[in-house]
C-alpha cells in the first residue's frame, strides 16, 4: 500500500515540473540550514559557558578576511608572548559558490603575537610570501601547526589539492607537508612532503612533530600507534620507529566508534613527559561534534602512558555557523597554566586558559 502511494506521488510530481523543482529546492534548503538551526537551538547554556571561559583572538573580518581565521598553530616566544599562525579564508566556504567559486579555500596565512597574561593581540599581519609551493593554481593550505627544530620555526600543515567537478571546486586529496617560517622577510618556505616507509593514503592529515635529542620525530597515528624518526634531513625521509596496537581507553575514548587522531604537536609537560591533545568526533545531525582529551607521552619510551579520564574540551557551545566544531589545534605551557588555542566554527580563533593542576587531576594510566 505504501509503495503504491509513493509511486502515485512520484507520478504526480513528475507531471508538474515547477512543483517538483520547488520541493527539491525546499529539501536542499532544509538540508543546508538544518544543522545550523538545530545547533543554535541546542547549544545553550554550553555556548554561554564557552563565551565566558574563552577569548576570541580572530573572527570573520579580521584583516579583511570575511571567511574568518581559524585552526592556529602556536609557539611560545618567551614567557610573555605567543606566536600564532593560522589559516584564513577570503570568503566563508558556503559563499564560495557560483560566480565566487574561484574563492573556495582562498586565503593567506595570518600571524598574531599574543600576550600570555592578558591574551590581547599585540599585533597581527598577513604572511605576504609563499616560496617553493606547488605551482598548481588549485591548491590550498590549512591546519598550520608550529614547532621548533633546532633554530628553525617549522610549520607542519596540510596541502589540499582541489578538483573541478561540473564547474565546482572541491577537495581532491590532502597531504601532510612541512614548511619553514622566516621571520626576517615574513616568508613561508615550502620544505617537503615528508617521505615515509609505508604507503600513504589519498587523504593524510594530523601528522604531528617534536624534537628529541636533536632528532625530529613524526607521530603518524594513534592506533595503531606509529612514530617515525627523521633519517635524511635533505630529503625529509622518515623511518618507522614504533608501530604497535594500543589497548584501553585511548583506542576509543568517547565510545563513538570513530577514528582517534592527534590534534596538537607534543609539547614539554615536565622532564619526563610530552603533552599532546588527541581528538575524536561524534556524528550528530549538526555534523561532526569534536571531543578532545589530553595524553602524556613518556619521553624515554616515546609511548603514551596517561590520558585524562574525561574530555577536556568538546564541541558543545562552539561559536560560528558549524555547531560542534571546536577544534584544539595547539597548546602552550606558560608557568602554571596551559593555553589552548582553537578554531571554532571554521571562522574563529579562540584561546582558553586552564591550570595545569586541573589537568593533572584528571590523568589516569592507559
Amino acid at each position: 500500500m505504501k509503495k503504491r502511494s509513493a509511486s502515485a506521488f512520484r507520478r504526480t510530481i513528475n507531471k508538474t515540473p515547477h512543483l517538483k523543482s520547488r520541493i527539491l529546492w525546499l529539501y536542499d534548503t532544509l538540508h543546508k540550514y538544518l544543522p545550523f538551526i538545530v545547533g543554535t537551538l541546542t547549544r545553550s547554556p554550553a555556548y554561554l559557558k564557552n563565551r565566558m571561559n574563552s577569548k576570541v583572538v580572530a573572527k570573520p573580518g579580521t584583516l579583511s578576511f570575511e571567511g574568518g581565521v581559524f585552526n592556529p598553530g602556536a609557539l611560545l616566544v618567551d614567557d610573555c608572548h605567543v606566536l600564532l599562525l593560522a589559516k584564513s579564508q577570503v570568503l566563508p566556504f558556503f559563499k564560495a559558490v557560483g560566480k565566487k567559486r574561484e574563492l573556495y579555500l582562498k586565503g593567506s596565512p595570518v600571524a598574531f603575537l599574543v600576550d600570555t597574561s592578558s591574551l590581547q593581540t599585540i599585533k597581527s599581519w598577513t604572511i605576504p610570501k609563499m616560496v617553493g609551493f606547488p605551482q598548481e593554481e588549485e591548491y590550498a593550505i590549512e591546519d598550520l601547526r608550529l614547532f621548533k627544530w633546532g633554530d628553525h620555526k617549522m610549520i607542519n600543515h596540510t596541502i589540499i589539492t582541489k578538483q573541478r567537478v561540473q564547474g565546482y571546486l572541491s577537495i581532491k586529496s590532502t597531504s601532510s607537508a612541512l614548511s619553514e617560517l622566516d621571520d626576517r622577510d615574513q616568508t613561508l618556505k615550502f620544505c617537503a612532503l615528508p617521505k615515509i616507509d609505508f604507503e600513504r593514503q589519498e587523504f593524510e592529515k594530523n601528522w604531528v612533530y617534536a624534537e628529541k635529542e636533536e632528532q625530529l620525530l613524526l607521530w603518524y597515528s594513534v592506533n595503531p600507534y606509529r612514530v617515525l624518526a627523521l633519517q635524511d634531513e635533505e630529503n625529509f625521509n622518515f623511518k618507522t620507529r614504533i608501530h604497535q596496537q594500543l589497548s584501553g581507553k585511548i583506542t576509543d575514548p568517547g565510545g563513538f566508534g570513530t577514528m582517534v587522531s592527534f590534534s596538537t604537536n607534543p609539547i614539554d609537560f615536565d622532564e619526563k613527559h610530552w603533552l599532546v591533545i588527541i581528538h575524536q568526533f561524534k556524528k550528530k545531525i549538526t555534523g561532526r561534534w569534536y571531543v578532545h582529551w589530553a595524553v602524556l607521552i613518556d619521553k624515554a619510551t616515546v609511548l603514551p602512558v596517561q590520558i585524562t579520564s574525561k574530555p577536556i574540551f568538546t564541541g558543545a557551545g562552539a561559536r560560528g555557523r558549524v555547531p560542534g566544531c571546536r577544534y584544539i589545534s595547539s597548546v602552550v605551557k606558560v608557568r602554571d597554566e596551559l593555553l589552548f588555542f582553537a578554531g571554532e566554527g571554521d571562522v574563529y580563533v579562540t584561546v582558553t586558559k586552564k591550570k595545569i593542576i586541573e589537568i593533572e587531576s584528571l590523568f589516569t594510566p592507559i
